[in-house]
């Protein structure tokens, strides 16, 4: 594996939430995941998150929707994303009102809890800096 496409990666967790949680993420998925899954985790993920046709916002509030209509915890990596990006709070539960109209509101319910928690954990992590 390139040394180049893995500071890319290491780059865009720290773009993406943030240098301490970017870090944290970057060192759990390298400490996590088998080599062969890392080189094709990064293969996809590095091209992709550095596309620059649609802003990172957009596609942030995407994934929310994405990963809450397919009833995916993984929805939580994205909460943090947003509220790292300070993306208001209720642009994202106007996201995931529509993602509840769509693909069911219990699945909306579930991330709203989840979305509260990651904000609320945001908030008091920023008010203790």
């Amino acid at each position: 594996m390139s040394d180049d496409i893995e500071a890319r990666f290491r780059a865009i967790t720290h773009k993406l939430w943030g240098d301490e949680e970017g870090e944290e993420i970057y060192q759990w998925i390298v400490a996590t995941r088998p080599p062969a899954f890392h080189k094709k985790l990064i293969e996809v993920m590095v091209p992709v998150w550095e596309m620059d046709k649609v802003d990172l916002k957009v596609k942030i509030l995407c994934a929310i929707s994405l990963f809450t209509g397919l009833h995916r915890d993984e929805a939580e990596f994205f909460f943090k994303m947003a509220a790292h990006h300070q993306i208001p709070q209720e642009e994202v539960e106007e996201i995931l009102m529509l993602t509840g109209l769509e693909a069911g509101f219990p699945t909306a319910e579930k991330a709203i809890v989840t979305m509260k928690t990651v904000y609320d954990a945001h908030a008091a992590k920023a008010a203790g800096k």
